[in-house]
């Protein structure tokens, strides 16, 4: 096969190069070589041609030739982006495959797996739009040329929108700007003067109802507008970054709200970085509840829906839209839970 031909890669094209039946490279590629008492030499001819050629398998096809029509196969999906924490799609993931497992029988089986797209570009994702990838999917951490895209197309299966707004679908989500307003509370009531938001410069919805939430409320307390600290990104070292710059430039701090976990935790090494000590010198209240948040030192305070909570319910949405996809679009509020540490 000439460099630079550009012509996929077939069992065909490999059978050509090694001198063999098509037959025994189908039987390597599915391992079935010892049964089948291929020798070992043709096996690992086989194999060094595969790695040669560069072949990459038609899952597509394979599907089609291995699919038993007497058992329905369901694929569902969680769609997030590569740029977002994955705290609580973990959680949903493991609740998802849960009902799953429950409802698998002979003629029933699923297939659960995690989805990635870059934020902003949801609508490049393969198979989105033709159902030829998914029965059923949860949709998360969209920005909002990804909302926009949701809003003007309806995908061909069941989907559930989790902390989102989206006209048309089922959408899962905290109670707008509950959140926020209540971790502006918590600081309120610590007696503090200097507050602080981080946020991520990419606000998802629910990112930017917080800020916007907790900055009312203050405003509204206080008559002063908190300050905005951004970070470049939801990681720990990003939310670091930018809180370690405000407090090196001397600007005033003693209330800190980070509206994502992650952001929190880079907060913390800022704080402790600057020589200043949690709660005494700045009170910190994060979102969401971190599955590690009693391990942060000292434990984070953290506002906003049980992460439990919300896979039981998002899963249990999915699951309904599957069996009845009929039902009209509806907007689940989970209330936000406040767990109180000594952080704040």
């Amino acid at each position: 096969m000439a460099r630079g031909d550009q012509r996929p890669v077939t069992v065909h094209t490999i059978a050509k190069h090694v001198g063999v039946s098509p037959a025994a490279v189908s039987t390597v590629l599915s391992n079935r070589h010892e049964e089948r008492r291929l020798a070992a030499a043709t096996v690992e001819k086989i194999r060094a041609a595969v790695r040669e050629l560069g072949y990459v398998p038609n899952i597509a096809a394979r599907r089609l030739r291995t699919h038993d029509p007497e058992v329905r196969h369901i694929d569902l999906g969680i769609l997030t982006t590569f740029e977002a924490p994955l705290f609580l799609v973990s959680r949903a993931l493991r609740q998802v495959q849960r009902m799953a497992d429950a409802r698998t029988d002979p003629k029933r089986k699923f297939s659960v797996s995690i989805g990635m797209f870059h934020a902003g570009r949801l609508r490049e994702m393969p198979g989105l739009l033709n159902a030829s990838r998914f029965n059923g999917v949860i949709v998360t951490n969209t920005l909002p040329d990804d909302d926009a895209f949701l809003a003007a197309t309806a995908l061909p299966y069941a989907v559930v929108v989790l902390g989102r707004r989206i006209p048309n679908y089922f959408c899962v989500l905290e109670t707008p700007g509950e959140s926020g307003r209540r971790a502006a509370e918590i600081l309120l009531a610590s007696h503090r003067s200097q507050f602080v938001v981080l946020t991520p410069a990419l606000l998802t919805q629910s990112t930017a109802e917080r800020a916007a939430a907790f900055c009312a409320t203050v405003r509204e307390r206080t008559g002063r507008d908190p300050a905005r600290v951004i970070a470049s990104s939801f990681v720990p070292a990003s939310g670091a970054e930018a809180l370690r710059a405000h407090l090196a430039a001397g600007r005033p701090c003693d209330a800190l709200y980070a509206v994502t976990d992650s952001l929190a935790l880079g907060a913390y090494q800022a704080i402790r970085d600057g020589n200043r000590r949690i709660p005494r010198d700045i009170a910190v209240v994060g979102v969401g509840d971190h599955e590690h948040a009693d391990f942060f030192d000292p434990p984070l305070t953290c506002v906003g829906p049980a992460n439990d909570t919300v896979a039981e319910q998002v899963a249990t949405s999915l699951f309904h839209l599957l069996s009845h996809r009929r039902v009209k679009p509806v907007e689940l509020h989970v209330p936000p839970s406040v767990v109180m540490r000594v952080s704040a």
